[in-house]
């Protein structure tokens, strides 16, 4: 970093990727900073500059960057590095801490055996759900198999866990078998409490017991959502009946196209979207989105140019969109993964996007698009070229 680069933060103000500090800070404040960037998307700490943004320098450089890796090291744990740079401005020295997002969240102040996470300005404790988000993000813990503390045995639907066992898993068992079967596939826990994936798999009515389960299908009369709409849906059944659906309401509502060769002997039929698009739109939307987060539900939006597929949650930590189009395959819910593998309905190698994205450029169409500016994973196809 050179003094101009510095010049255009002190300048920008403190924000949620910039801290400022004073070279006369306490170790624990320090450490809760760092583990508040860590835990979220990163960001950098000026030591030297005070919270109004003037600058006040640091003395003694050197003892003060072996400080710094001692807070790292033995106040933070898991421990971690950062990058840790002298910045000369004016007749001052600052030390800009950087930052990376973290890889084995969440991390926490060892004294005080506490997390944060970045909000805006502060470094502020999280909720018990974002705690939770945390821990999937560092592949500690998977939401998925969490009992819903209102379910029991009888909100299964036997006869799906019946056909799921007979035709995939080839397993046969009579009723007195039934508990501790779901229980070896982890759809019961061990006080016969339905897990979400059993819910989102096997439920008699699984948005009943998870608010967030189902998937909203919309088809507009236009190019936006201030379009007309003309066929709407709201699904609260299981990922499989979902799934089909979803393929069901994209075909009544595009077209198919016939196209003939130059004699005009042989018909090819041209869908708007191939049905396996679709189906690999939802069923990684269902493989990976965050099932944490409440309040959203999978959708599905239908324009006259484009179809777009929203899934709840950024795409899980260890895991970005360049390594996702290359064929890396990482789960946030790999017993859904499974599961819907199982019912032949995802590829478990990782090549759903891959494919789809092979297949546009084959047919010379405007390629996908993605966007995870937020907190989701949004993608959009367009319609196949006339």
């Amino acid at each position: 970093m050179n003094p101009a680069d510095l010049q255009t933060l002190l300048d920008s103000g403190e924000s949620s990727r910039i801290e400022f500090k004073s070279g006369a800070f306490h170790n624990e404040s320090l450490a809760k900073e760092i583990v508040a960037f860590a835990n979220m998307r990163g960001g950098q700490i000026l030591v030297g500059v005070e919270d109004d943004g003037s600058v006040s320098g640091i003395e003694e450089p050197a003892k003060l960057i072996e400080r710094v890796i001692h807070i790292c090291r033995n106040n933070i744990l898991p421990p971690l590095i950062p990058d840790l740079a002298v910045v000369h401005y004016s007749d001052y020295k600052i030390l800009v801490i950087t930052i990376e997002k973290g890889h084995a969240k969440p991390y926490k102040v060892k004294s005080s055996n506490r997390y944060y996470i970045r909000a805006g300005t502060s470094a502020i404790e999280p909720t018990q759900e974002e705690l939770v988000r945390l821990l999937q993000d560092g592949a500690q813990f998977h939401f998925e198999v969490s009992a819903l503390p209102e379910s029991q045995l009888d909100d299964i639907d036997r006869l799906k866990v019946r056909a799921y066992c007979r035709e995939y898993r080839k397993i046969e068992y009579d009723d007195n078998e039934l508990a501790q079967i779901c229980y070896n596939l982890q759809i019961l826990d061990e006080q016969q409490r339905l897990t979400v994936v059993g819910n989102l798999l096997f439920g008699k009515q699984p948005a009943r017991l998870l608010p967030q389960a189902g998937l909203e299908l919309n088809a507009f009369d236009g190019t936006d959502v201030i379009a007309p709409l003309i066929d709407s849906a709201t699904l609260l059944d299981t990922l499989p009946d979902c799934i089909q659906a979803g393929e069901i309401f994209v075909r009544r509502n595009s077209h198919i196209r016939p196209i003939f060769n130059a004699d005009e002997t042989r018909r090819r039929d041209i869908p708007d979207y191939e049905p396996f698009v679709v189906r690999e739109l939802l069923a990684n939307a269902f493989a990976h989105r965050d099932w944490s987060i409440f309040g959203q539900r999978i959708r599905l939006h239908l324009f006259t140019d484009r179809l777009e597929c929203f899934s709840p949650g950024r795409l899980p930590n260890t895991l970005n969109l360049t390594r996702a189009l290359a064929g890396v395959s990482y789960y946030r819910n790999p017993l859904i993964a499974q599961l819907l593998k199982d019912y032949g309905l995802v590829d478990k190698l990782g090549r759903g996007l891959q494919k789809i994205m092979h297949h546009y450029a084959n047919e010379k169409c405007s390629p996908p698009e993605f966007d995870q500016s937020g907190e989701f994973f949004n993608v959009t196809v367009y319609k196949a070229s006339p």
